[in-house]
């Protein structure tokens, strides 16, 4: 039952003269008695509008309320006086779309001066309502202040839009209504400007994408702000516009888009009201947060689905439609504006199929030329591509209502599907043509099996976009490539690119890549099962299915290969080659795999990443170069390694020398060296390392540290290289100090020289700041690692090489693994490890290892989110691991994963 305001207020009431906290208390009392039947209603699944609207009327009593009680105490004290005062909601509250915690929004309008009647009423209300933790906006105006302040600033002037008028002089309310008006129709190009200015800018703070793995209910694209914006501009061009009906009767939308725009709000308003459950305002969909409201509206999930993929993909079909309701409402707008303003269209022309340019956009006249011929639902696309312009959005609308009712004839059109290859390989806007046609359900019904991926949210730490999303993100990422956009930073990809003939395949291998998600796992050969069938029906030769197939089995492989594996290892580079068969297949999926880690998330694409995929790249397709058999590929590689090493040398020797090393020296270090760390590192790399290694043994300290940060702050990672006497556990003891200091350590390269004396070579996440900073870290790093060296034993105790922030309980990694490979290396056993991340993760593995008796010579790390995967190329007493060991090793490192939090 709806609580009554005056029930809570009777002992007021009935006191001459109440004090203020007797007031507070009836005013608490009233809000959770408030709260609890807005929870009931909400609970219910009352629609959302209509919570928010018991929610503005509920306050509004308050505040009516507050209002005499206030002025009651005060005229008994005072003469009463005719002062022009009201107070009006404002914003959200204003319209009565008030969630659960959102702000209560407050104008204090008053006439003439102030005086001790509106210092009064204004601080009395607005302390109760404070008293009460309600999240107030509070603003005190005359009308002129009010025109003042609205006019430098827009939202302010906004506000005023909305505002509705509780109690008080309903005449001076009018006026502020009049004198809006009046300045929004003197000023509406300037608002609407403003406006769609504020949009732009807000969709660049929150993502650019709708869809986003965390979005935000009112500020992402989709969310309720965008379909506030277009109510406000549709009131700046028809002021009888305050609600969402109004839009209806006033010719903005038809009865059908206004239900599926309700729909579509009441889903977000409910959503919200759930996360404001709690009493604080929080608009965004965190991964909980989501979980939460998984459970909490009931999604059951589906066969292919689990229930928090199924409440997003509803989330973004919504999102989906209120983003797109809110454009035709704007582009509506401004169209009653232009004619208001009897501006003349510029630029009308016929092109072809029918179509019209208008205003610079792709215009439709009648639905009758899509009906007449289903094809023109496609070759609008290729005609926005060829004319280099935006389809409207009355052309967006028709086609969104015509695909349904005439996709299957499109698709039965032989002419389709080599339309659709065209615009795959069309200089310009592949990627704008394929996201409108996706926001249409037009891509899903040229492809079915891409159907299942709009929307499809992936519950992971590492990806930031939902699958078809990202998919599409792929293409813009080639396309950027190609138009030689990233030609400074990814010079190898941009010469690739442009020299293909045709970027069909590439692009519709990039559109397909992860069709296989959604279905339980192992997506890349499921979705390698689809691309023959998909391939017919788009008339694909043999030939291209069999490439595009090749491209969606294989698209994680170099990557994966890449970052753990050794990219200058023979046994690797003769297995990609026979993996990729062709240096064709070799380029389209180096290709891929740049853009697929680059449209991830701005996080997953490193420097330190590109280096080890071109590397592995470059070697490769020197095999291909080559042109020979397996048989031929060990004198191959022993000529292509001894070439190098000879290159290498030589190169050292002259840049040691320009810096006054003699070649004596510089060849005495050179050969001290194993012959794998020569081909491992570059002349620049082995010159620092040398000069190091020289200035350390002329000291005869126990240890020493190099630092090398590159000179742009743009790569993401350093050298770092330790010098001292080879000795067991050196390698776990340093990543120990690394993981006690917050580095993150991608790579490590372990080598001893004939002389004893270890150099190891890591590469770690760049160190912040500039050049003081990172040599005051060197010195503190070599400092500690001193230390640890010269006091094992107190290294060995808890306060040594205690890891900050690890946990001191860890619970049991349920998909953690353990693999142990003799195949893939001629010299070395491979030891995969894949688990969840935490701090001092490689410090434990590499001690497990040295207690083990197993030597390190490599390690790689890739973190992705929350998962870690390490790998170690090792040797047991010089040799790879007997099968007689195996299960000891693997159960040894399973046993760190795996620390048991002991019973309570």
């Amino acid at each position: 039952m709806q609580p009554i305001c005056d029930d809570f207020f009777k002992e007021v009431d009935e006191t001459v003269d109440p004090g203020p906290e007797a007031i507070n208390l009836c005013v608490r009392a009233y809000l959770a008695a408030a709260r609890d039947y807005l929870l009931g209603l909400h609970d219910e699944r009352t629609p959302g509008l209509v919570v928010n609207n018991q929610h503005a009327d509920l306050i509004d009593r308050l505040i009516r309320k507050l209002f005499r009680i206030t002025e009651d105490r005060y005229f008994r004290h005072f003469p009463r006086l005719e002062v022009p005062f009201v107070i009006l909601s404002v914003g959200g509250y204003g319209r009565r779309e008030l969630s659960l915690a959102s702000d209560i929004d407050l104008l204090f309008l008053y006439q003439g001066k102030v005086n001790p009647y509106i210092e009064t009423m204004t601080e009395a209300i607005s302390h109760r309502l404070w008293d009460a933790k309600l999240e107030l906006g509070i603003a005190t105006r005359t009308l002129s202040e009010c025109l003042r302040v609205g006019k430098s600033d827009i939202p302010t002037m906004t506000s005023y839009l909305d505002a509705r008028p509780l109690v008080g002089d309903f005449d001076l309310a009018a006026e502020l209504d009049r004198t809006v008006r009046s300045w929004i129709e003197r000023n509406r190009r300037r608002f609407i400007e403003a406006k769609l200015r504020e949009q732009e800018e807000r969709r660049v703070r929150s993502g650019e994408s709708l869809f986003l793995l965390q979005p935000n209910l009112r500020e992402s694209i989709g969310g309720l702000r965008d379909y506030q914006t277009a109510l406000w501009i549709g009131r700046a061009t028809r002021w009888e516009i305050s609600k969402l009906d109004d839009l209806l009767s006033e010719g903005f939308v038809d009865a059908a888009e206004l239900r599926t725009l309700s729909t579509a709000l009441d889903f977000l308003w409910r959503a919200r009201n759930e996360l404001h459950r709690g009493g604080r305002k929080n608009d965004q969909l965190h991964f909980e947060a989501q979980e939460h409201l998984t459970r909490y509206l009931g999604f059951k999930g589906t066969r292919s689905l689990l229930p928090i993929e199924e409440f997003m993909r509803s989330y973004y079909l919504h999102a989906r439609v209120v983003q797109h309701s809110s454009a035709r409402i704007i582009d509506h707008a401004l169209g009653v504006e232009r004619h208001r303003r009897r501006l003349i269209r510029r630029g009308r022309r016929e092109i072809e199929g029918g179509f019209v340019i208008l205003d610079g956009r792709i215009e439709i006249p009648d639905e009758e030329l899509l009906r007449s011929k289903p094809l023109r639902l496609l070759s609008v696309f290729r005609a926005s591509q060829r004319h280099d312009a935006d389809l409207s959005p009355r052309a967006q609308r028709m086609i969104l209502q015509q695909t349904p009712l005439l996709g299957q004839a499109l698709c039965a059109d032989p002419e389709a599907q080599r339309t659709f290859l065209e615009l795959l390989s069309a200089p310009n806007r592949v990627y704008r043509a394929l996201v409108v046609m996706n926001e249409l359900g037009l891509l899903s019904v040229l492809l079915p099996e891409f159907s299942h991926l709009v929307g499809l949210w992936q519950h992971d730490l590492y990806h930031t976009y939902t699958v078809d999303a990202h998919s599409l993100f792929l293409i813009e990422q080639l396309q950027r490539i190609r138009k030689g956009n990233f030609a400074r930073e990814l010079p190898l990809a941009t010469q690739l690119i442009q020299d293909l003939d045709s970027t069909a395949v590439l692009y519709l291998s990039a559109l397909l890549h992860d069709i296989g998600k959604g279905k339980g796992g192992q997506h890349s050969p499921k979705g390698a099962a689809l691309v023959p069938e998909i391939g017919r029906r788009l008339g694909l030769p043999p030939k291209d299915i069999d490439q595009v197939a090749f491209l969606v089995l294989h698209h994680l492989t170099i990557s994966s290969l890449a970052e753990h594996r050794d990219v200058r290892d023979s046994r690797l580079i003769l297995n990609v080659a026979n993996l990729c068969g062709s240096r064709a297949h070799l380029r389209n999926l180096y290709l891929l795999t740049v853009a697929d880690i680059r449209s991830v998330s701005p996080e997953a694409w490193t420097n330190w990443k590109a280096g080890l995929l071109e590397a592995l790249y470059r070697n490769v397709a020197d095999w291909f170069e080559a042109g020979l058999d397996d048989a031929s590929a060990p004198r191959f590689f022993l000529d292509r390694a001894a070439g190098k090493i000879e290159a290498t040398e030589s190169a050292v020797v002259k840049q040691l020398g320009d810096g006054g090393i003699s070649p004596e020296e510089s060849r005495s270090f050179l050969s001290s060296m194993p012959r794998r760390y020569v081909l491992n590192h570059g002349p620049g790399e082995i010159a620092d390392h040398a000069r190091a290694a020289l200035a350390y043994l002329e000291t005869g300290r126990t240890a020493a540290i190099s630092l090398f940060q590159a000179e742009h702050e743009s790569d993401s990672y350093c050298g770092l290289v330790v010098l001292a006497a080879d000795r067991p556990r050196l390698l776990a003891t340093m990543a120990g100090i690394l993981a006690a200091a917050r580095h993150n350590i991608l790579g490590a390269q372990v080598y001893t020289n004939r002389h004893g004396l270890a150099l190891e070579a890591y590469e770690v996440e760049r160190i912040p700041g500039g050049s003081a900073e990172a040599e005051a870290e060197r010195a503190r790093l070599e400092q500690r690692l001193i230390q640890a060296l010269e006091n094992p034993e107190r290294a060995a105790e808890p306060g040594g090489l205690r890891v900050r922030g690890l946990p001191p309980r860890i619970l049991p990694d349920r998909v953690a693994r353990v693999r142990i490979s003799n195949d893939e290396s001629d010299f070395y056993s491979i030891i995969d490890i894949s688990a969840t991340d935490r701090p001092g993760f490689l410090h434990e593995l590499t001690r497990t290892l040295a207690d083990l008796g197993i030597d390190v010579v490599m390690s790689r790390a890739s973190t992705r989110a929350n998962r870690v995967r390490d790998s170690f190329y090792v040797t047991d007493s010089g040799e790879k691991i007997s099968p007689a060991r195996r299960d000891e090793i693997r159960d040894a490192l399973l046993g760190v994963i795996q620390v048991l939090e002991p019973p309570a």
